[in-house]
């Protein structure tokens, strides 16, 4: 168990610009990490995860970007609070995956 959790993992990149202290960027890094094993509990793995945190002056934006079997998901959100752009982010993705998922289904 504890080796396949490293392996899903090491598939997830997560970035905060500029660098942040230490306990934000763990912070921030855990909580992505989170939504996207919560995401991927119900869709399945996916190849790779990249989420990017850009903090600038009363604004965070968060880039959460999926690769998987040749496709490129990637969405960009906006907010005041790091926490709830990377959580709208990853709402955004995960309805676009499950969008993606139901039209292979058919």
């Amino acid at each position: 168990m504890v080796m396949e959790l490293t392996q899903r993992l090491e598939r997830i990149a997560v970035g905060l610009s500029p660098p942040g202290s230490e306990r934000r960027t763990r912070e921030l890094g855990g909580f992505a990490r989170y939504c996207i094993l919560r995401i991927e509990r119900e869709l399945g793995a996916r190849e790779s995860w990249k989420v990017l945190i850009e903090v600038s002056a009363g604004t965070h934006a968060s880039t959460v970007t999926v690769d998987h079997r040749g496709h490129t998901f990637e969405i960009r959100t906006r907010h005041q609070d790091a926490v709830l752009a990377i959580w709208d982010a990853m709402c955004r993705i995960e309805q676009s995956l499950r969008e993606h998922r139901a039209t292979i289904a058919l």
